[in-house]
């Protein structure tokens, strides 16, 4: 069914453009998107300004031209400071934290938002929400990572109020490259690289058809025991200049992965204290994040590399992306742009997902068996028109576009009659135990289509020869209907349908002072639901989106002869319409509202320096001031106010500084220190994870087209959270060791 599918969207986009292969417009050869070729790039830094990033505008505006944070990883960064997966390179982003959760899912954090509120595409194509969908990815198969902060429902419709992460593939140049990397490191971690790309000549009066082929494998024991990890991914990439005027381009990725999990160690504590009462004294009893505070919570240091997994657990995945697209020139100042696109998923998951300690037993309890099922199927086509041209004589850039897609997604979950827990073990030896029921067996339980229309139009007008203004505005219509199947536990077939349409934007001014120097500010809006669409039920038809604005205002540049360049964002995030529990007046009845709000505001600068032409300095700093403007949750038999507080894992401060020289042997040497600071794990501030400091180091050696790197991770031995817990913490690697080997050819 998905190869049906797959075909028949390139067979219809197909028809479409073969006429225009046949086109005789005559003019210059088409300005190729900087997301289909690899143009020169500015490889010295993590902030190229000049560059034309895919995921601030589809405009193809400079950075420094944006009045939106875009944070750009390239791929030659990623190779000097040894980022290893997409989240590492995300992670280098000014005001970026990230880690891989349960199920080898990513999930990252920036502007005091979260989870379903930062957006993560793979080459602009967003197949679900990010704990739904995304993986972790080697970064091996990206050319950059780009991260865009703050609302960006204009580029990527509902959700990502905090912000969008991109991942982009590498692609097709014209100049041959290939590329190998071996490397091994701490418990049996084993990478492998190989990419080639190039013209292949189709014919002596034909134009080359340029190729780019990649595939990557990465597998590891983990540090804890029983968490191995495998992923292997591969991706292919066409690029054709087919006439003066039409450019055809394919790309196809496929990534599998499988791991057993590592869920977290529980927290062990002596007793917890009820905040909501003064004075209260420590009692010996279960944890309550919505009322306690744990006393001398801790994670033995003898079950550090304990697993309390059950024997057959296991998460595997596997995903594809593709994408057919077509740009032609109409004439000089007006382009068409169509792609279809595709996106499967196929996911199957088992395990016991809970371990928490009982003071009173002084035991481990093992609980939430689950299976989880999905197979998704994303399709859509997306037509674009472009004019450059000029109003009242002043230039201006003009796109007016539209797409159709629909998500067809089929959820399930664990049979009826298994248990969903597991007997109690002791901390340090668990009993290991094998799952209820049949390992493969899943309980499909829905049948779920998400169908999206959207159009959307962005200008970008200089007012003056030093007045930018960028504006866009777009409309969705999301239409989802969700089929509960017939099981043994739902003997009637049930059919839930719900409609947004919803107007998102952004618009902003950018001030060039000098060539070297643009100053700007911007208002953007987004609309988000109340969770992720494919979870919707009956119970959250009467739930409108929630909406997030922003102000921003800000600086780019470069100083110093060009030596440093620097970018410098000042932000203000108000989300409306949460979710929050209150009391009916007359009932008493504990009751669901849109009456809650989330603000955050902050400061952002990054920077980099190249006082010579053997070094290269970069540092960033960001701050965040992260608030509950008006909260209140359940507490069980009532509701408690959290008005003011910190929503959990967001850090108030979040730095970087990497250091890289260059010596005259052939070595080069580089460190890089990160900071991350305390962050409270549940929204009732009780829960306080640690900030912490890491160090990373490097030196390598390039003999010809050979690089040699011995890289050391967290020297300073740093215990931390990547994503923060409440009662199980699931900590980060120790110290480690790799070395690594990189050919071109």
């Amino acid at each position: 069914m998905k190869s049906f599918l797959f075909l028949l969207c390139t067979a219809t986009f197909a028809t479409t453009v073969v006429a225009a292969t046949f086109d005789s417009v005559d003019g210059p050869p088409v300005e190729l998107d900087k997301l289909e070729v690899n143009a020169a790039k500015e490889a010295v830094f993590s902030l190229p300004l000049d560059s034309n990033p895919a995921t601030g505008s589809r405009l193809g505006l400079a950075n420094r031209d944006l009045p939106a944070s875009v944070s750009i990883v390239t791929q030659e960064v990623m190779q000097l400071r040894g980022l290893r997966t997409a989240v590492e390179a995300v992670e280098a982003a000014v005001g970026m934290t990230g880690g891989t959760s349960f199920g080898s899912i990513p999930t990252y954090s920036t502007r005091g938002f979260g989870s379903n509120s930062v957006s993560v595409m793979r080459d602009g194509i967003r197949q679900n929400t990010a704990s739904q969908s995304s993986r972790t990815i080697d970064s091996f198969l990206l050319d950059r990572t780009e991260v865009l902060k703050g609302p960006a429902s204009l580029m990527f419709g509902e959700g990502a109020v905090g912000g969008a992460v991109n991942y982009l593939s590498k692609t097709p140049s014209a100049t041959p490259r290939g590329d190998l990397l071996v490397s091994a490191g701490s418990w049996d971690t084993y990478r492998f690289g190989l990419g080639w790309g190039g013209p292949l000549p189709v014919g002596p009066n034909a134009s080359p058809v340029l190729v780019r082929a990649d595939y990557s494998h990465s597998e590891t024991a983990g540090y804890v025991d029983r968490n191995a990890q495998r992923y292997d991914a591969g991706a292919l990439a066409f690029a054709w200049q087919a006439t003066a005027s039409l450019k055809l381009s394919l790309n196809i990725s496929y990534l599998k992965d499988w791991n057993e999990s590592y869920y977290g160690n529980p927290v062990v504590y002596d007793a917890v204290v009820n905040t909501t009462i003064a004075g209260a004294a420590p009692e010996v009893r279960l944890f309550n994040s919505a009322t306690d505070r744990l006393v001398n919570p801790r994670v033995d240091p003898a079950a550090r590399r304990t697993n309390y997994n059950i024997l057959d657990n296991y998460a595997k995945t596997e995903n594809s992306f593709t994408r057919l697209r077509a740009e032609l020139r109409l004439t000089p100042d007006l382009d068409l742009r169509n792609e279809t696109y595709a996106a499967t998923q196929l996911l199957k998951w088992r395990n016991l997902e809970t371990n928490t300690w009982n003071p009173v037993t002084q035991l481990v309890t093992r609980s939430s068996f689950l299976h989880i099922y999905r197979d998704d199927i994303l399709s859509g086509n997306r037509l674009d028109l472009i004019h450059r041209g000029t109003i009242a004589g002043r230039p201006n850039r003009v796109i007016v576009g539209g797409f159709l897609e629909r998500n067809n997604l089929v959820r399930g979950g664990t049979p009826a009659g298994l248990a969903t827990t597991a007997s109690s073990v002791t901390l340090l030896n668990p009993t290991e135990t094998t799952g209820p029921g049949n390992g493969d067996d899943f309980l499909k339980s829905s049948h779920v289509f998400i169908d999206t229309a959207a159009f959307y139009a962005e200008d970008a007008l200089d007012l003056t020869s030093r007045l930018k203004l960028v504006v866009g505005l777009r409309h969705d219509t999301i239409d989802l209907t969700r089929d509960a199947l017939v099981t043994p536990t739902n003997p009637v077939r049930t059919t839930y349908a719900k409609s947004y349409s919803p107007w998102t934007g952004r618009g902003g001014l950018v001030w060039s002072v000098n060539k070297d120097l643009n100053l700007y500010a911007s208002y953007s809006r987004a609309a988000e639901p109340t969770t992720q669409l494919v979870s919707f039920t009956a119970t959250s038809n009467d739930f409108a989106l929630q909406t997030g604005r922003q102000f921003e205002v800000g600086a780019k540049g470069s100083l110093v002869g060009s030596k440093v360049d620097f970018t410098l964002a000042l932000f203000d995030i108000e989300k409306n319409n949460i979710l929050a529990s209150t009391l009916d007046p007359l009932t008493g009845v504990r009751i669901s509202q849109q009456i809650g709000a989330q603000n955050s505001r902050g400061v952002e600068l990054a920077v980099s320096y190249a006082p010579a032409t053997d070094w290269r300095i970069e540092a960033n700093v960001a701050w965040t001031d992260a608030w509950f403007g008006s909260f209140a949750e359940n507490l069980g038999t009532g509701v408690i106010d959290r008005t003011g507080n910190t929503p959990s894992n967001v850090p108030e401060w979040v730095a970087g500084l990497f250091v890289n020289k260059r010596l005259p042997t052939g070595f080069a040497a580089n460190a890089g220190l990160r900071y991350v600071s305390d962050r409270f794990g549940n929204n009732n501030n009780s829960v306080v994870a640690d900030g912490y400091t890491t160090l990373d180091a490097g030196l390598s050696y390039t003999w010809q087209r050979a690089v040699f790197t011995l890289r050391g991770r967290n020297l300073t031995d740093a215990e931390y959270e990547s994503v923060v817990g409440t009662t199980m913490r699931r900590l980060a690697d120790p110290r480690s060791v790799e070395v690594s080997a990189r050919y071109s050819f």
